[in-house]
């Protein structure tokens, strides 16, 4: 009888879909009758398959351990025996004991080793500390995806390595990459950045219209043009009014340049500005301009034709690909701009070459504006060196304005002593010139916290090394201060204000990232490791970048400091704060994390996977925070962006059901409101901590796993992400 009645027992009904994505309460009748008053169709949930019992991964568990002791290797700087040999790939990749069936899951990427070359001993750092002269390979080649990547730094090519196989083992365990999409990629990331067959576009189609491309030209010319100084404004004035008149008569390369400066420009605006300028939303514009750059360039027949306006528009595009198209391919598309300005002579001063004074000064305008191109690429790509030539000897541009320069002339220009319109830029060819000049492979030790070995002799070293690290930043603050005083002066326009801010920016991170562990206030109590203090690194980051952001906002330039935000490293302190739910330095993690995605708009969109993963590790943060508060009977706030992030962010039945209804009613962290702006950021990463991880080092978080395509061996240091490359060129 019971056993009849249990075989005829009706099935459990479960909520509706949308009542488990709302977390409500659902009657389970259908409808239900949250839905008849929503007045939408009520859908029946099927229940999650059954969740296979997490194991603990003997094969994980050693790969971390691997990867940790990696880490204190690079940091510890006192290790005076070096290997026999170079390490195997079969001794880095495998675990002491068999791999488990998890472990094999997938095609692992194929490593190929490069011998050291003859004579890499001679560019090693003057302060010979002996782990500099332990072997070292030349880099690795990593096939991933059917994609080839080198890197030339053997400790991150090797993390990766860990990192990799890591991912691999999660992916089968993990449920929860349903989802992230594993194809769901935006559509522009993939598309080929200049190879494409644009020529079909009729430029006509893309135009704007007269009153538009006055519009954007006066744009550029208060928000672009201060920053970059690509262009000599009196030459290209009769130009633009030449094109309002009829775009068409434009020559082509000309057309490049204006489509370029129209790009660039609508970058800078916020979508509401677009819509009132423009008629159409910015993505749209956007979408639009860059469809028409590349046209132009596709008939100018750029890799053939080299001009000056045809490389002022490559660069011009290459300004705005960044933060927006996949760093790698950006950074190839660096390569040939490089190239074409080497075949155009750039890389060799005009003074040599006898050319005339205005030739000569913008040729030096626009190396330099390439030399910090090629600089910010190569270090997101993974790479410590760049690809100028190693015999360019262009000096930096001269103090003067465009009204200081006539085409033609051939008196020599005399540079002026007071402001101008080059003093941003001034200051920045400065950074630029202590970037590519210093090659300082142990800096990164030092800041992450050389001194953990306590042998005297490592001591000494670590001191000596961290004292001239020292001694470079005060140099180089020496010569931002002697520029200011002589270049600056805020009452001359809002780009001096921002030059003057500059410098202290870059100073006082540099300062504080040197500032060794032990010294620290939260020494003992919130550090005790190098991990933890990469989290208080990155936390300062976003410190700085949104106190820069909020100095900026009012000056027309926040564009410039919000464009090379990397989610990477935004998504790695989440990773963190899992770990952290409470203490100091989580407190101040989540009073920044609010303003990061007030300033930030386009993190809100989930059609971006990156996005989606930084929502799935916000979420799971806030909730290990929240719980922990309310163990502590402890009162919290909630930042504004997580019932947003609860409401937009996709989750799996096993999320829905394990978060529950909230222990407590929480407060509002109320923050007033902002105006929106425009994004981007320029300078922000020569000092960003970009990437030291990649996004699955948090995979033993518990939480999904980030996107191997991403840069998984970037150097953390922006400022220095050129360190450890010979130096390239001579002064």
């Amino acid at each position: 009888m019971s056993t009849t009645s249990s075989q005829h027992k009706s099935p459990r009904v479960l909520a509706c879909v949308l009542c488990q994505h709302r977390k409500i309460k659902c009657d389970r009748n259908t409808p239900c009758s949250n839905c008849i008053k929503a007045n939408v169709t009520c859908t029946p949930s099927t229940p999650a398959p059954a969740r296979k019992r997490r194991r603990p991964n003997q094969d994980l568990q050693e790969r971390l351990a691997r990867c940790e002791a990696l880490l204190k290797q690079y940091a510890t700087t006192g290790s005076t025996t070096p290997p026999a040999g170079p390490p195997t790939v079969s001794s880095i990749l495998s675990p002491s004991t068999q791999p488990t069936p998890s472990s094999t899951a997938g095609p692992s990427p194929s490593i190929t080793q490069l011998p050291l070359p003859t004579g890499t001993a001679s560019i090693i750092d003057d302060i010979g500390s002996p782990a500099t002269s332990q072997w070292k390979p030349a880099g690795k080649v990593v096939v991933e995806d059917g994609s080839v990547r080198f890197m030339d730094s053997y400790l991150w090519a090797t993390v990766h390595d860990q990192l990799t196989a890591m991912r691999q083992i999660i992916e089968a365990e993990e449920e929860e990459q349903s989802v992230l999409g594993s194809d769901a990629v935006t559509p522009d990331d993939n598309v080929d950045l200049l190879l494409n067959d644009f020529a079909a576009i009729d430029l006509e189609d893309v135009t704007p219209s007269p009153v538009q491309i006055f519009r954007l030209w006066q744009v550029f010319l208060e928000r672009v043009n201060p920053i970059t100084k690509l262009i000599h404004v009196p030459s290209l004035q009769p130009l633009v009014v030449e094109a309002a008149a009829n775009h068409s008569n434009v020559a082509n390369n000309a057309q490049a340049l204006l489509f370029s400066i129209y790009l660039v420009a609508t970058l800078t605006m916020t979508d509401a500005e677009a819509r009132q300028m423009l008629d159409s939303s910015k993505e749209d514009a956007l979408k639009k301009f860059t469809a028409g750059v590349k046209a132009a360039l596709t008939k100018v027949n750029f890799l053939k034709n080299h001009d000056m306006m045809t490389l002022q528009s490559l660069i011009l595009y290459l300004v705005s690909l960044q933060g927006r198209y996949n760093r790698h391919a950006a950074w190839v598309l660096s390569g040939v701009l490089i190239r074409i300005a080497q075949k155009m002579g750039l890389h060799r001063d005009g003074d040599s070459l006898n050319l005339t004074p205005y030739e000569t000064e913008m040729r030096r305008r626009l190396w330099w504006q390439i030399i910090m191109l090629d600089t910010k690429y190569a270090m997101v790509s993974g790479f410590c060196d760049t690809l100028l030539p190693w015999n360019w000897d262009t000096k930096t541009p001269q103090n003067v304005n465009d009204a200081d320069l006539f085409p033609g002339s051939t008196e020599p220009v005399q540079p002026r002593e007071g402001p101008t319109e080059m003093a941003f830029c001034l200051l920045l060819y400065e950074v630029g010139r202590f970037i590519v000049e210093n090659r300082i492979p142990d800096f990164e030790a030092v800041v992450l916290g050389a001194m953990e070995n306590e042998s005297p002799e490592s001591q000494a070293t670590n001191l000596a090394t961290l004292a001239k690290y020292r001694t470079l930043v005060d140099n180089l603050d020496s010569k931002l201060i002697a520029l200011e005083k002589k270049y600056c002066d805020p009452l001359a326009g809002n780009i001096h204000i921002v030059a003057t801010k500059i410098r202290s920016m870059i100073i006082d991170k540099m300062r504080t990232m040197m500032i060794p562990m032990r010294e620290l206030p939260e020494w003992g109590t919130e550090i005790f490791n190098v991990q933890d203090n990469m989290f208080r690194i990155s936390l300062m980051h976003h410190e700085h970048n949104v106190e820069l952001y909020e100095f900026m906002e009012n000056t027309g330039f926040v564009w410039f400091f919000k464009l090379h935000f990397q989610i990477d490293v935004f998504i790695v302190m989440a990773g963190q704060l899992y770990k952290r739910p409470t203490g100091r330095l989580a407190d101040r993690a989540w009073k920044v994390i609010d303003r990061v995605y007030q300033f930030h708009e386009e993190l809100w969109d989930m059609s971006r996977k990156e996005n989606v993963q930084l929502g799935i590790y916000m979420l799971k943060a806030w909730r290990a925070r929240e719980r922990s508060l309310v163990q502590l009977g402890m009162p919290y706030e909630t930042p504004l962006a997580v019932p947003r992030l609860q409401d937009i962010v996709p989750q799996s039945n096993s999320e829905v059901s394990s978060a529950g209804p909230s222990p407590a009613q929480p407060m509002k962290m109320e923050v007033p409101p902002r105006q929106d702006q425009p994004m981007d950021q320029y300078l922000g990463n020569f000092l960003d901590t970009t990437n030291f991880y990649d996004l699955d080092m948090w995979a033993d978080l518990g939480v999904p796993n980030g996107n191997m395509n991403q840069q998984s061996a970037a150097n953390m240091f922006g400022t220095f992400g050129n360190f450890g490359a010979p130096p390239t060129g001579r002064w």
